[in-house]
């Protein structure tokens, strides 16, 4: 799960999505736009995410989203990296934890890349289209899943 924010120019006003990946990199969910002040705490919890999680699910996030409390209620379970401190100092759990998640953001991270290669994203929305940017969004996910699968 990763909230995405698409804008290049801080100065400007930015649309922010949630995604979901599967662990096979597909794109399971996509939230609505929100203004980039949202938080990625706000947009999770009333994004609908959080209806779709089902007792013994793993959600895998990033230390900016403090959700556990949701998903404990749900019976699921938070996956978050272990607090970097040098690898040195790390314990052997932690060291094994942390290569755990470091192979299981490789989907995900290429899955946001491949939504990212459309070219829409990465320009100025006139205000009349808006309206239509969470459909061209889920158009893009649908064609991204389309492609060649990420892992097998």
């Amino acid at each position: 799960m990763q909230a995405t924010t698409w804008s290049d120019y801080k100065k400007e006003n930015t649309l922010k999505y949630l995604v979901a990946i599967t662990p096979t990199g597909l794109v399971s969910f996509i939230s609505e736009a929100w203004g980039g002040r949202a938080t990625d705490r706000h947009i999770t919890q009333q994004s609908g995410f959080l209806n779709l999680i089902e007792a013994n699910d793993t959600v895998m996030a990033g230390r900016g989203f403090p959700i556990q409390e949701n998903l404990l209620y749900r019976f699921a379970k938070l996956e978050i990296p272990p607090p970097s401190s040098g690898l040195e100092q790390m314990s052997a759990q932690n060291v094994m934890k942390t290569k755990r998640v470091a192979n299981v953001r490789i989907p995900v991270e290429r899955a946001i890349n491949r939504l990212k290669w459309f070219n829409i994203m990465d320009s100025t929305l006139q205000l009349n289209m808006l309206s239509l940017f969470d459909d061209i969004l889920v158009i893009c996910a649908a064609l991204c899943n389309l492609h060649h699968p990420l892992m097998s």
